[in-house]
């Protein structure tokens, strides 16, 4: 039972990070000049996929 709560966990996370992956690559870059090709979107859309949970916690913490 324990594996599957882990397994069921991993799934959650792997989908949060490719729809928030999807979201980045398929969003305007936000930096001014910034280039705007598939490529590189495509690095920025990669990290944000992998690292979500960071950025959900950083980010406040940064605001504050």
């Amino acid at each position: 039972m324990r594996r599957r709560l882990w397994l069921l966990a991993l799934v959650l996370y792997a989908l949060a990070g490719i729809a928030d992956g999807a979201h980045r690559l398929a969003a305007p870059p936000t930096a001014p000049g910034a280039p705007t090709g598939f490529a590189a979107n495509l690095a920025v859309a990669f990290c944000a996929g992998l690292f979500w949970p960071i950025d959900i916690v950083v980010r406040p913490l940064l605001t504050r």
